[in-house]
């Protein structure tokens, strides 16, 4: 037997690159009750092989002796002030892991972390807070495939369908055609006019006189020129009546048809691009003018009409979720009762919000919800009719969107001979909020994986939180001990560090199946925030 898996760069390449083609699947309980990947785990992740599809793979060479979980919900202090942001949870899984073999074991491990990791604003450029240690000291070189390199990962792949289903029926090749001529094509000729002519009114006197320049040069009254508008039209009925497609799966293909989202290069002319494999090349590729829905509202669409051509091609991407997580549904567990549940979260408060994200590191709308509303930039520098067919696009996708904002880790570890070796990973990341009363801040954390290993001890688990702040968890957990620990740190706008309270509440998990969810009250979370932060205030005045 071989006792050494090594994955090269390359074969990372083509394991991403084949195997992100995402899919969209539609709820059945409405905009309130949300179908997410994974079950919405905030602190996602546990460790175990990756295999050449990005899904979690079997085991058998290694024993994980025991895995110590330890979760503490603490506040940001960098912004010390600002109480109404949800706790900054610290993670820090550490693993005893047995080499019994006589040779070394060398292996490539996955772990995907979802809904964001936090940014470290106090790096001169901002690092994610994450780290993986091994035997203690040293320090595993991580590479993190973001979420947005993810998203970029999928539009390509789901373009490539979409063109390769396009070209394959010469009907609908020239129907699409004809209405890439009057979007595509007509809004780079006015483009280049208008950025030729610039301020010099003679010049754009001229144009306007000039036989063969004047029309396309000329911006049409409303959303589309007339032949544009046939085309479209005869494009959607090809759509819907030799294809037999859905009226709303016509009209995206159609608005997708009359964007200038760039021209299309298949995935062999681009592999060579340098970070190819991690995404980063096609991170604003296959857009354009898509940047003013967002990302994942563009990733959505791409997908959506890559099913139309090839069924298989949606379930590729849910289906990795599906092999680490298990349960498609975003849950909660409930702080009354213990019940795990269906997560909750009032789209007004979405709306309250705005819509749109403040800063790299914590949105005022919640990001699960950010993609699900039909938001659409008001400032975002794109024609009327470009707007237009934004929001017919916004008007037809799916209201649920499933997928998870992803940052996938990858790392290597090399397992001595005859040993036993511990292998630590650590992060932080925001809470997510469930407003059913009463509302709750929560974290999740799947341990389904860890089925996926010949032997997998127990997971020890280990809870910090601020005394007078109710918890739940939803396995059987007791309260073990109270701790002093920084629940405020110090900020760059001054007061010292903050120490409180906690109770320690402490669980063994046997089952190496499903998810463990987390929460605690989130009145109460604010309550002793606002009380440190009143505290630290009154340090600050008495040391002036």
């Amino acid at each position: 037997m071989n006792a050494t898996m090594k994955t090269t760069t390359a074969g990372i390449l083509t394991l991403i690159f084949s195997q992100s083609l995402a899919g969209v699947s539609f709820a059945n309980g409405g905009p309130f009750v949300i179908k997410y990947p994974g079950g919405d785990p905030a602190a996602k992740g546990i460790l175990a092989r990756l295999d050449p599809n990005l899904k979690p793979a079997r085991e058998e060479r290694l024993r994980v002796i025991k895995e110590d979980l330890q979760i503490s919900f603490a506040s940001d202090g960098h912004r010390l002030h600002d109480t109404s942001r949800p706790p900054l949870v610290s993670v820090s899984a550490a693993y005893t892991i047995e080499n019994s073999l006589d040779e070394e074991i060398e292996v490539d491990f996955g772990f995907p972390i979802l809904r964001g990791i936090y940014m470290n604003p106090r790096s001169m450029a901002p690092r994610p807070a994450v780290h993986v240690r091994f035997n203690g000291k040293q320090s595993l070189r991580t590479t993190i495939i973001s979420n947005s390199a993810i998203y970029g990962i999928i539009r390509q792949r789901a373009r490539e369908v979409i063109e390769n289903g396009i070209a394959a029926d010469p009907s609908l090749e020239g129907l699409v055609a004809a209405v890439r001529a009057g979007g595509t094509i007509r809004g780079r000729t006015l483009n280049v006019s208008n950025a030729t002519i610039g301020a010099n009114a003679s010049l754009a006197r001229a144009v306007s006189q000039d036989r063969l320049l004047a029309e396309p040069a000329t911006p049409v009254a409303g959303p589309w020129e007339g032949d544009v508008e046939v085309a479209r039209t005869a494009l959607a009925a090809y759509l819907t009546g030799q294809m037999g497609w859905s009226a709303r799966n016509a009209a995206l293909m159609v608005e997708l048809a009359s964007l200038d989202i760039g021209d299309f290069q298949p995935s062999s002319a681009l592999q060579t691009a340098h970070h190819w494999w991690l995404g980063n090349g096609l991170i604003a590729r296959n857009l354009g003018p898509l940047k003013a829905i967002g990302e994942q509202k563009a990733t959505q669409l791409f997908s959506q009409l890559a099913g139309c051509f090839d069924p298989a091609a949606g379930s590729a991407y849910e289906s990795i979720f599906t092999a680490w997580g298990g349960d498609v549904r975003e849950r909660s567990v409930d702080l009354t009762t213990g019940e795990v549940r269906p997560r909750e979260f009032s789209i007004d408060a979405v709306k309250a919000a705005g819509g749109k994200p403040r800063d790299y590191n914590f949105p005022p709308s919640d990001p699960t919800l950010y993609a699900r509303v039909d938001y659409l930039d008001p400032n975002a520098n794109i024609s009327e009719a470009q707007k237009a067919s934004c929001r017919s696009i916004l008007k037809n996708l799916p209201v649920i969107f499933t997928y998870a904002p992803m940052n996938l880790l990858h790392y290597r570890a090399i397992f001595p001979a005859e040993s036993i070796s511990t292998l630590v990973v650590s992060y932080k990341q925001y809470a997510y909020q469930d407003t059913r009363t009463p509302q709750t801040f929560q974290v999740a954390y799947v341990v389904h994986p860890a089925s996926l290993w010949e032997h997998f001890g127990p997971i020890n688990l280990v809870v910090a939180v601020p005394e007078g702040v109710a918890f739940r968890a939803s396995v059987p957990s007791q309260k073990t001990g109270i701790r002093q620990l920084a629940l405020l740190k110090p900020s760059r706008s001054g007061g010292g560090q903050q120490y409180a309270l906690f109770g320690t509440h402490q669980a063994t998990l046997n089952d190496k199946a499903g998810e463990l969810f987390l929460a605690v009250d989130a009145g109460a979370w604010k309550r002793a925030i606002e009380q440190k932060v009143r505290e630290s205030q009154r340090q600050r005045h008495v040391e002036r």
